[in-house]
């Protein structure tokens, strides 16, 4: 027989509380309710906070001698740098030789090393030969001047380092970051370069001291160079050209068919990849040819200057060739190489004369 279920009870069952789990012991309700609990949690709660804070200090003074750490370790760097004339191809520029040591010092070593032998037109081509031999018999009777061809180790020569190398060895601060990228040719005497360079140093007022010059002759290993190891040349001035800036171009004349500047390939395709690179170019005449210049009419500039890039000269075919390749890949080619670079050197001349 069914049941009949009261009214109260089937409005208890439909209205009872949903079962939510265990209800909390009643102990554990008091004792949040503590106000001394309240205040122990407060307390704990501050700890943490001040935890972390300690933390954060500690994490940001770790940070701050980390950053210590390496900017010493790259303090350190620069000095080994100094010392050994050595650079990353990432990094800044190479380095270069004071104009002071070059237009004070180098001069006086060289009579002090050469005696009678060097002269007026002693050139940078023949001093090569007395530092290092003839093309024929290299390096068999090498002079050791600056102790440059003594120094020797894997990482910057084995069978001896750079002029550079040997000057930061021996006086640190006549070495440093070049500034300017020297053009020029291994024709040109000695004395009269030198002395360019000095004439540009007092126009432009600049302190010698400070003033840091890459001279290929001085910041090339010439004992890799000229034993004829494989270098990509192009590529190793391109890149110094673009990381120091600034180039200076010492022309022994401004009459294209008389100038030495003028018939080698490489001084015109450092003219050149400053151009193409936007970058700043600076310009000195020889002292033979400051004074010719200051007779020639401005009118008559353009018409001697006259380059032809394709027929300037250079001693390794190779790099004759990459060059060539890359004149020639340009935009407009050789003519319009031609006609940039005799424009800016019309413009650089009339400057100077207007300047004189």
């Amino acid at each position: 027989q069914a049941q009949i279920q009261s009214p109260e009870a089937s409005q208890g069952s439909r209205f009872a509380p949903a079962h939510r789990g265990p209800a909390r012991p009643a102990d554990e309700t008091d004792r949040i309710a503590d106000p001394g609990a309240l205040d122990t949690i407060e307390g704990l709660r501050a700890e943490a906070i001040q935890t972390r804070n300690e933390l954060s200090e500690m994490v940001a003074e770790r940070d701050q001698l980390k950053k210590k750490l390496e900017d010493m370790k790259a303090e350190e760097q620069k000095r080994l740098q100094a010392m050994t004339g050595e650079f990353d191809s990432q990094d800044g520029p190479p380095n270069g030789v004071s104009a002071h040591f070059l237009v004070n010092n180098f001069d006086r070593m060289l009579q002090k090393t050469f005696g009678a032998k060097y002269s007026d037109s002693t050139t940078f081509e023949q001093l090569g030969v007395m530092l290092w031999g003839p093309a024929a018999d290299r390096f068999s009777n090498v002079v050791d001047l600056l102790g440059h061809s003594s120094m020797r180790d894997e990482n910057r020569g084995a069978n001896g380092v750079s002029l550079c190398d040997a000057i930061a060895s021996r006086s640190p601060d006549h070495v440093d970051e070049a500034s300017l990228f020297i053009s020029w040719a291994w024709k040109y005497p000695v004395r009269k370069f030198l002395n360019a360079l000095r004439n540009y140093c007092i126009d432009k007022e600049l302190d010698m001291k400070s003033t840091f010059m890459w001279i290929c002759f001085f910041c090339n290993n010439q004992f890799d160079w000229l034993a004829g190891d494989p270098h990509d040349g192009v590529t190793t001035f391109g890149e110094n050209v673009k990381k120091i800036g600034t180039v200076v171009c010492v022309v022994d004349s401004f009459v294209a068919r008389q100038a030495l500047y003028f018939s080698r390939l490489w001084p015109v395709f450092e003219v050149f990849i400053a151009c193409r690179a936007g970058l700043d170019i600076e310009f000195v005449l020889m002292s033979d040819s400051e004074a010719e210049l200051g007779e020639m009419p401005l009118n008559e500039l353009k018409r001697m200057i006259v380059v032809d890039v394709l027929s300037a000269e250079a001693s390794d075919p190779d790099d004759l060739a990459k060059i060539h390749a890359e004149i020639l890949s340009a935009p407009g080619g050789a003519d319009f190489i031609n006609s940039k670079v005799a424009e800016l050197f019309v413009r650089l001349i009339a400057n100077f004369v207007l300047s004189g």
